[in-house]
Parts: C-alpha cells; structure tokens; sequence
C-alpha cells in the first residue's frame, strides 16, 4: 500500500477515493475517525489519508489526482459562504456547512 493523498478534510479524502474508484483503482482511507485523538497526538498524525492498496496503481493514480486538481483549479475558482463563512471549492454550489446557494454568495 502506498499513500496517494492527505487532507485535513475527510470531504475532499472522499471524493479523491471515489475519482480512483471511478478509475477501477482500489483504495481506502486511514485515519477516517482519528479527529478524537486531535491534541493527544500530533495534528498532522490525524489528518485523513487516502491509500492505494496496491502498489503497482500509485503513480497512475497520483497522475489522475494531480490532472483533475490542476483542471478544477483553472477552471472553477473557490468562494466563501455569505451565511456562515466557509470557504469552499469552485465545483460545490451549496455550502456543505449550512447549506447556502453559491449565488447567494
């Protein structure tokens, strides 16, 4: 197994597991519940972690995960809740916080 993606957001962990899933690449997440343990142990040993199970797939699906971050960035610029303030990628158009329309923003 070979590691392939961290975030402090398990969101964006979740929706790099399902790109890879799309790809037919098996993979899992770890530290998926670990959020508990936040001030026991260093932050960064919390953090979710997407892992690909076999390790012959990790340079195709760091590839994979690298094109769709560069095409989402070029292409969708990220925005703020006007409701609550949370800052979001360009292609979510609700807040996930407290459920805004982007338009609204």
């Amino acid at each position: 197994m070979k590691k392939v993606f961290v975030s402090h957001h398990l969101f964006e962990v979740e929706m790099c597991k399902e790109r890879l899933e799309q790809a037919e690449i098996p993979c899992t997440i770890k530290n998926q519940r670990s959020s508990s343990l936040a001030g026991e142990i260093p932050f960064t040993e919390v953090f979710p972690e997407l892992w690909v199970l076999q390790d012959e797939d990790h340079d195709r699906a760091h590839q994979l995960l690298k094109d769709e971050s560069e095409l989402l960035g070029s292409n969708h610029g990220s925005w703020i809740c006007a409701g609550c303030g949370e800052r979001h990628e360009g292609q979510f158009s609700v807040c996930w916080k407290c459920g805004q329309d982007k338009s609204l923003s």
